[in-house]
Protein backbone atom coordinates (compact mmCIF):
# COMPACT_ATOMS: atom_id res chain seq x y z
CA UNK A 1 0.00 0.00 0.00
CA UNK A 2 1.27 3.59 -0.50
CA UNK A 3 2.64 5.11 2.30
CA UNK A 4 0.28 8.53 1.51
CA UNK A 5 -2.66 7.82 0.25
CA UNK A 6 -3.36 3.99 1.36
CA UNK A 7 -4.23 2.76 -2.49
CA UNK A 8 -3.00 -0.18 -3.50
CA UNK A 9 -1.41 -0.43 -7.30
CA UNK A 10 -3.67 -2.24 -9.41
CA UNK A 11 -3.22 -4.96 -11.78
CA UNK A 12 -5.00 -2.73 -14.64
CA UNK A 13 -2.15 -0.25 -13.81
CA UNK A 14 -0.82 1.54 -17.00
CA UNK A 15 2.14 0.07 -18.66
CA UNK A 16 3.90 1.48 -21.30
CA UNK A 17 2.12 1.18 -24.56
CA UNK A 18 -1.53 0.46 -23.82
CA UNK A 19 -4.13 1.95 -20.80
CA UNK A 20 -4.62 0.07 -17.64
CA UNK A 21 -8.04 -2.33 -17.93
CA UNK A 22 -9.15 -1.97 -14.23
CA UNK A 23 -9.54 0.52 -12.10
CA UNK A 24 -7.01 1.22 -8.90
CA UNK A 25 -7.94 0.09 -6.30
CA UNK A 26 -9.26 2.99 -3.50
CA UNK A 27 -11.49 2.61 -0.27
CA UNK A 28 -12.93 6.38 -0.66
CA UNK A 29 -13.38 8.24 -3.81
CA UNK A 30 -14.65 11.63 -3.87
CA UNK A 31 -16.22 13.16 -7.34
CA UNK A 32 -15.35 16.71 -7.50
CA UNK A 33 -17.39 18.54 -9.81
CA UNK A 34 -18.24 22.35 -10.77
CA UNK A 35 -22.09 21.76 -10.93
CA UNK A 36 -24.94 18.82 -10.71
CA UNK A 37 -25.38 16.75 -13.05
CA UNK A 38 -21.34 16.48 -14.38
CA UNK A 39 -21.34 13.66 -11.69
CA UNK A 40 -23.50 11.89 -13.64
CA UNK A 41 -23.44 12.52 -17.16
CA UNK A 42 -19.76 12.43 -17.02
CA UNK A 43 -18.72 10.46 -14.18
CA UNK A 44 -21.41 8.27 -13.20
CA UNK A 45 -20.46 5.03 -14.79
CA UNK A 46 -17.21 5.14 -13.43
CA UNK A 47 -18.50 6.15 -9.62
CA UNK A 48 -20.57 3.06 -10.07
CA UNK A 49 -17.70 0.88 -11.44
CA UNK A 50 -15.70 2.13 -8.15
CA UNK A 51 -18.73 1.24 -5.75
CA UNK A 52 -19.46 -2.25 -7.17
CA UNK A 53 -15.50 -2.95 -6.78
CA UNK A 54 -15.95 -2.03 -3.05
CA UNK A 55 -15.37 1.68 -2.70
CA UNK A 56 -17.05 4.34 -0.79
CA UNK A 57 -18.60 6.71 -2.92
CA UNK A 58 -19.25 10.27 -2.13
CA UNK A 59 -20.22 13.44 -4.42
CA UNK A 60 -18.89 17.38 -3.76
CA UNK A 61 -20.34 20.11 -6.36
CA UNK A 62 -19.32 23.70 -6.02
CA UNK A 63 -22.26 25.38 -7.85
CA UNK A 64 -25.78 25.30 -7.87
CA UNK A 65 -25.77 25.11 -11.53
CA UNK A 66 -27.94 28.03 -11.80
CA UNK A 67 -26.71 29.49 -15.25
CA UNK A 68 -27.34 26.69 -17.42
CA UNK A 69 -29.20 27.43 -20.71
CA UNK A 70 -31.78 24.71 -20.00
CA UNK A 71 -34.72 24.34 -17.36
CA UNK A 72 -37.47 22.25 -17.95
CA UNK A 73 -38.60 22.34 -14.10
CA UNK A 74 -41.16 25.13 -13.03
CA UNK A 75 -38.54 25.93 -10.65
CA UNK A 76 -35.41 28.25 -10.50
CA UNK A 77 -33.00 26.62 -11.43
CA UNK A 78 -31.01 27.73 -8.06
CA UNK A 79 -34.06 26.06 -6.15
CA UNK A 80 -34.05 22.95 -8.01
CA UNK A 81 -30.41 21.29 -9.36
CA UNK A 82 -29.73 21.06 -5.51
CA UNK A 83 -32.48 18.66 -4.73
CA UNK A 84 -31.43 16.68 -8.21
CA UNK A 85 -28.04 16.16 -7.35
CA UNK A 86 -29.41 14.90 -4.12
CA UNK A 87 -31.46 12.31 -6.30
CA UNK A 88 -28.71 11.61 -8.47
CA UNK A 89 -25.99 11.00 -5.76
CA UNK A 90 -28.89 8.56 -4.49
CA UNK A 91 -28.73 6.73 -7.41
CA UNK A 92 -24.85 6.52 -7.64
CA UNK A 93 -25.40 4.99 -3.92
CA UNK A 94 -23.30 7.92 -2.80
CA UNK A 95 -22.62 7.90 0.94
CA UNK A 96 -21.76 11.09 1.26
CA UNK A 97 -23.12 14.43 -1.14
CA UNK A 98 -22.17 18.25 -0.90
CA UNK A 99 -23.25 21.42 -2.11
CA UNK A 100 -20.92 23.83 -1.66
CA UNK A 101 -23.83 26.29 -2.80
CA UNK A 102 -21.63 29.25 -4.50
CA UNK A 103 -23.48 30.63 -7.52
CA UNK A 104 -21.76 29.51 -10.76
CA UNK A 105 -20.54 33.12 -11.72
CA UNK A 106 -18.83 33.69 -8.25
CA UNK A 107 -17.66 29.92 -8.13
CA UNK A 108 -15.18 31.30 -10.96
CA UNK A 109 -13.94 34.72 -9.32
CA UNK A 110 -12.75 32.76 -6.12
CA UNK A 111 -9.13 31.82 -5.59
CA UNK A 112 -8.41 28.31 -6.00
CA UNK A 113 -6.85 28.19 -3.01
CA UNK A 114 -10.26 28.98 -1.24
CA UNK A 115 -12.12 26.23 -2.82
CA UNK A 116 -9.32 23.63 -2.29
CA UNK A 117 -9.59 24.34 1.58
CA UNK A 118 -13.31 23.22 1.03
CA UNK A 119 -12.10 19.59 -0.93
CA UNK A 120 -9.10 19.34 1.33
CA UNK A 121 -11.70 19.29 4.47
CA UNK A 122 -14.09 16.74 3.28
CA UNK A 123 -10.63 14.38 2.42
CA UNK A 124 -10.35 14.38 6.14
CA UNK A 125 -14.24 13.62 7.12
CA UNK A 126 -14.94 11.17 4.57
CA UNK A 127 -11.27 9.25 4.91
CA UNK A 128 -10.81 10.08 0.81
CA UNK A 129 -8.01 8.26 -0.79
CA UNK A 130 -8.74 9.05 -4.51
CA UNK A 131 -10.42 12.06 -6.44
CA UNK A 132 -12.33 11.69 -9.29
CA UNK A 133 -13.22 15.05 -11.86
CA UNK A 134 -13.70 16.36 -14.66
CA UNK A 135 -10.60 17.06 -17.12
CA UNK A 136 -10.83 20.66 -18.01
CA UNK A 137 -10.76 19.89 -22.08
CA UNK A 138 -14.15 18.45 -21.75
CA UNK A 139 -16.14 21.13 -19.24
CA UNK A 140 -14.76 24.45 -17.52
CA UNK A 141 -11.19 24.26 -15.73
CA UNK A 142 -12.49 25.33 -12.23
CA UNK A 143 -13.67 21.76 -10.60
CA UNK A 144 -10.20 19.84 -11.76
CA UNK A 145 -8.06 22.95 -10.90
CA UNK A 146 -9.07 22.66 -7.46
CA UNK A 147 -9.06 19.05 -7.68
CA UNK A 148 -5.65 18.95 -8.43
CA UNK A 149 -4.66 21.40 -5.90
CA UNK A 150 -6.52 19.52 -3.25
CA UNK A 151 -4.88 16.27 -4.27
CA UNK A 152 -1.48 17.75 -4.36
CA UNK A 153 -1.70 19.47 -1.06
CA UNK A 154 -3.35 16.40 0.88
CA UNK A 155 -1.01 14.04 -0.97
CA UNK A 156 -4.24 12.27 -2.69
CA UNK A 157 -3.90 11.14 -6.37
CA UNK A 158 -6.65 12.87 -8.74
CA UNK A 159 -8.33 11.12 -11.72
CA UNK A 160 -9.52 13.20 -15.01
CA UNK A 161 -12.34 11.48 -16.64
CA UNK A 162 -11.62 12.32 -20.70
CA UNK A 163 -11.33 10.81 -24.05
CA UNK A 164 -9.38 9.74 -26.92
CA UNK A 165 -8.72 12.57 -29.41
CA UNK A 166 -10.29 10.15 -31.97
CA UNK A 167 -13.30 9.34 -29.43
CA UNK A 168 -13.55 13.09 -28.88
CA UNK A 169 -13.70 14.06 -32.96
CA UNK A 170 -16.60 11.81 -33.28
CA UNK A 171 -18.25 13.26 -30.15
CA UNK A 172 -18.12 16.90 -31.47
CA UNK A 173 -19.61 15.75 -35.08
CA UNK A 174 -22.00 13.54 -33.61
CA UNK A 175 -23.12 16.07 -30.77
CA UNK A 176 -21.71 19.75 -31.34
CA UNK A 177 -19.98 19.38 -27.43
CA UNK A 178 -16.83 21.36 -27.23
CA UNK A 179 -14.25 17.81 -26.45
CA UNK A 180 -10.98 18.20 -27.57
CA UNK A 181 -9.73 14.71 -25.73
CA UNK A 182 -6.04 13.34 -24.85
CA UNK A 183 -3.59 11.65 -27.13
CA UNK A 184 -3.55 7.87 -26.61
CA UNK A 185 -0.10 7.91 -25.02
CA UNK A 186 -1.89 10.25 -21.62
CA UNK A 187 -4.34 7.58 -21.53
CA UNK A 188 -4.01 5.95 -18.39
CA UNK A 189 -7.31 3.68 -18.15
CA UNK A 190 -9.33 2.35 -20.66
CA UNK A 191 -12.45 0.50 -19.10
CA UNK A 192 -15.32 -1.52 -19.89
CA UNK A 193 -18.49 -0.10 -17.59
CA UNK A 194 -22.09 -0.35 -17.53
CA UNK A 195 -24.27 2.47 -17.95
CA UNK A 196 -27.45 1.49 -15.90
CA UNK A 197 -26.94 3.15 -12.87
CA UNK A 198 -25.74 6.41 -14.77
CA UNK A 199 -28.35 6.84 -16.99
CA UNK A 200 -30.60 6.38 -14.11
CA UNK A 201 -28.74 9.11 -12.01
CA UNK A 202 -28.87 11.20 -15.52
CA UNK A 203 -32.58 11.24 -14.97
CA UNK A 204 -32.88 12.83 -11.89
CA UNK A 205 -31.56 16.19 -13.45
CA UNK A 206 -35.44 16.77 -14.45
CA UNK A 207 -34.34 20.45 -15.26
CA UNK A 208 -31.80 19.45 -17.45
CA UNK A 209 -33.56 17.26 -19.53
CA UNK A 210 -33.75 19.85 -22.93
CA UNK A 211 -29.47 19.28 -23.10
CA UNK A 212 -30.01 15.38 -21.87
CA UNK A 213 -30.31 13.92 -25.61
CA UNK A 214 -27.22 15.75 -26.19
CA UNK A 215 -25.26 13.97 -23.26
CA UNK A 216 -27.10 10.75 -24.48
CA UNK A 217 -25.99 10.97 -27.87
CA UNK A 218 -22.22 11.43 -26.38
CA UNK A 219 -22.63 7.80 -24.57
CA UNK A 220 -24.13 6.06 -27.54
CA UNK A 221 -20.43 7.01 -29.30
CA UNK A 222 -18.49 5.91 -25.91
CA UNK A 223 -20.60 2.73 -26.14
CA UNK A 224 -19.42 1.12 -23.03
CA UNK A 225 -15.69 2.66 -22.46
CA UNK A 226 -14.83 5.03 -20.40
CA UNK A 227 -11.46 6.55 -19.84
CA UNK A 228 -9.71 8.39 -17.24
CA UNK A 229 -5.60 9.49 -16.83
CA UNK A 230 -3.58 10.75 -13.62
CA UNK A 231 -3.98 14.05 -12.75
CA UNK A 232 -2.33 13.95 -9.91
CA UNK A 233 -0.66 10.36 -10.07
CA UNK A 234 -0.72 8.59 -7.00
CA UNK A 235 2.70 8.57 -5.19
CA UNK A 236 4.35 4.78 -5.24
CA UNK A 237 5.29 3.22 -2.53
CA UNK A 238 8.93 3.18 -1.86
CA UNK A 239 11.03 -0.09 -1.64
CA UNK A 240 13.16 -0.71 1.50
CA UNK A 241 16.50 0.00 1.38
CA UNK A 242 18.65 -3.14 1.11
CA UNK A 243 19.00 -5.23 4.03
CA UNK A 244 16.52 -2.50 5.72
CA UNK A 245 13.08 -3.69 7.38
CA UNK A 246 10.11 -1.67 7.29
CA UNK A 247 9.16 -0.68 11.05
Amino acid sequence: MTAETGMRPSSGAHEPGGAGTALPEARSVLAVVARPGDEACYLGAVLDAFRRGGSQVSVLAFSRGDESPYNDSMEQLEVIRPFELDRAASALRAVHCLLADYPEAEMRRLPTAQLAERVIRMIGEWSVDLILTVDGRVVDRTAACVACQAGREAAVPVLGWTLPHEVAKVVREATGLSVTGDAGTRIDFELRVARTIQRYAMSAHVSQAGGCGTQLARLEVQGDREWLRWLVPAVAEAAPAKGRRRP
